[in-house]
């Protein structure tokens, strides 16, 4: 019977090993059955398809925001703010690898096991290690109660201890690893910020040696010599360069370095230079020139503070020569030569929008992309913050027209987008308008809003690309140099397929809502009379080639197709009765017969309403 029953698990055993044989030739250029990233099947799929699944995926996970929610608060991050981007090249040899071991007994086993349950894989992502901390500390900040770290504080050149004093707060670890998991699960669930019992870091006797090495740090003087320049620091001077740093359960002194060449920099003015980057001459389009870089002389801040941490009086200051971040050899290197494109759009003069289309224009002129990589205006010019200088000015929504902070920055993202366009360069990402706007091509034309809607070109040419802005009272122009080896780029086969004529949407007074009526007119239009208080936009689709030639290679065809759907005007319609007016009189009047009522012809008026 044991001879029996062990013949026939020997039988399965070999019945096991001959699947996962089949199963690994059968299977050989393709992920196993049963393997799957988050919710995402790729089992049985080649490396194409599994690799079309996770840009996919990676689009997704690109465009959705991070929500996390603890006591009662949400917070909401952008995945670009850490840093966050899918390996896809790691996570698809992942996908290739499950279940594909050198461990025989592992790999007959899992080919069983995938019959029930999912081998899942996850994503191989990356994001910088900082600005993951700081999106911590952002949240254990804004989530503390009670909490005090030990810490010093300086009046003048008084040191104030801080003594810490326990609280309730963000759980680090736990939420780290919780936000580490969500990152490379392929998903965005909503993370539940842990939050408990949290104690300090630092302890009073760490604050108590902490504050002793400050006031002995500010008992006396500094003598910093360099070459011929001699100066004496005095307390008063070094007390605000000092700050404090945790480190583990230490509370270490600090010396900020823009403060300390501050307090020197009078003194040091005539040693010190800063370096200079190499800079384009493009006076003449087609033949750009290179103007040299020029390295500097900069007092080593870093040195200075470290000795003065030490508590050293005399210091004998290093001048360090500071080469520039793009040097002479890195301008030559990108190969910019001559004008690529080139494009321009009108708009009136002295709106609001024009001064935040100018102040863009700033930050992107002379911007250089090299080669093979992506250029993306929304991380070029940040939010469009107040802080930042911009204002409010008119910008287009799905429901219509309202006002936000840097409208008209799209101005300038149509126009880049042109010169992306006619210079042949990758179309990486670029969405039209929800409306037509007239003064922009139909159809070639981009929107921007921050963070979620982008435009993005890659350098996809073997040379660097430099952007040029300037801009007139009317005019915005955006030109790109570089060198395309002889590549051109049109435009073709330009077709309106449909056009959808206004319509009205009556809005009866008084308007429920404040945007149908913005001027509050409906108080004074009578029964039946009409006002336009704003004007529609016509529907299009339209179509349109590009076409890039590049000499010795195929000519290169595509299509582009765009919708704009149609907006209604927004007409109100009075309801108030008009008023009448009656005279008294002494002498009676002979009856009459009954008035027969007459309702008055409707009257419609239109009010210009603003456009972005």
């Amino acid at each position: 019977m044991l001879m029996i029953t062990g013949g026939v698990v020997v039988g399965l055993g070999g019945l096991f090993v001959l699947a996962s044989v089949v199963e690994h030739v059968w299977y050989s250029g393709s992920v196993l059955p049963g393997v799957r990233i988050d919710s995402t099947q790729i089992g049985g799929k080649n490396d194409a398809e599994v690799r079309a699944a996770i840009d996919r995926l990676t689009a997704e996970l690109d465009t959705t925001p991070i929500r996390a929610h603890a006591g009662g608060r949400t917070f909401v991050v952008d995945p670009h703010l850490v840093g966050f981007s899918v390996d896809a090249d790691a996570t698809l040899r992942a996908a290739r690898d499950a279940g594909r071991g050198s461990n025989p007994l592992r790999v007959v086993t899992d080919t069983v096991l995938r019959r029930f349950r999912p081998d899942v894989v996850q994503l191989a992502v990356h994001y910088d290690a900082t600005r993951f901390q700081g999106l911590l500390d952002g949240w254990a900040s804004a989530l503390r109660t009670g909490l005090v770290e030990g810490n010093l504080r300086f009046d003048g050149t008084t040191v104030i201890p801080v003594s810490p004093r326990p609280g309730r707060g963000l759980l680090r670890a736990e939420a780290q690893r919780s936000m580490q998991l969500m990152l490379s699960s392929g998903s965005r669930h909503d993370l539940e910020l842990p939050v408990g019992d949290v104690v300090p870091s630092v302890s009073q006797a760490a604050v108590d040696a902490a504050a002793a090495r400050a006031r002995a740090l500010l008992t006396g003087t500094y003598v910093v010599v360099a070459g011929t320049t001699r100066v004496t620091l005095t307390p008063a001077q070094i007390a605000p360069t000092l700050g404090t740093r945790v480190n583990g359960h230490a509370l270490d002194l600090t010396v900020a370095a823009d403060k300390l060449r501050f307090v020197l920099g009078p003194a040091f003015a005539a040693v010190e230079q800063l370096p200079v980057d190499a800079t384009f001459d493009v006076d003449d389009p087609n033949a750009v020139k290179v103007v040299p870089s020029r390295d500097g002389n900069q007092l080593d801040v870093d040195a200075l503070g470290a000795a003065i941490r030490r508590g050293v009086r005399s210091i004998k200051a290093t001048i360090r020569r500071e080469h520039p971040a793009h040097d002479t050899a890195w301008a030559r290197a990108l190969g910019i030569t001559r004008q690529v494109s080139s494009f321009t759009t009108y708009h009136p003069a002295g709106q609001p929008r024009v001064h935040n289309i100018h102040l863009a224009a700033d930050v992107l002129n002379n911007t250089v992309v090299e080669s093979e990589k992506t250029f993306s205006l929304n991380e070029k010019l940040g939010p469009r913050t107040p802080e930042k200088g911009y204002v409010k000015a008119p910008i287009i929504l799905e429901e219509g027209f309202g006002e936000d902070y840097g409208g008209g920055v799209s101005q300038l993202t149509t126009t880049l987008y042109n010169a992306v366009f006619f210079g042949g360069y990758d179309d990486v990402e670029h969405s039209a308008h929800h409306y037509y706007i007239s003064r922009y091509p139909m159809g070639r034309e981009a929107t921007i809003n921050y963070p979620s809607v982008d435009l993005k070109f890659k350098n996809d040419t073997k040379h660097g690309v430099l952007i040029r802005t300037n801009y007139s009272a009317t005019s915005i122009t955006v030109t790109f140099y570089g060198d395309t080896d002889g590549r051109r780029a049109t435009e073709a086969n330009r077709k309106i397929l449909h056009v959808e004529p206004i319509t009205d949407r009556l809005v009866t007074c008084p308007a429920k809502k404040p945007t149908d009526d913005p001027n509050n007119h409906c108080a004074k239009l009578t029964a039946l009379v009409r006002e336009t208080s704003a004007t529609g936009e016509t529907g299009y689709d339209v179509e349109f080639d590009r076409v890039i030639e590049t000499p010795g290679r195929p000519t290169v065809r595509q299509h582009y197709r765009v919708h704009y759907p149609m907006l209604q005007n927004t007409v109100l319609v009075g309801t108030t009765p008009a008023t009448t007016t009656t005279t008294a009189t002494t002498a009676p009047k002979p009856p009459t017969p009954p008035p027969t009522t007459k309702h008055p012809a409707p009257k419609t008026t239109t009010t210009a309403a603003r456009r972005p």
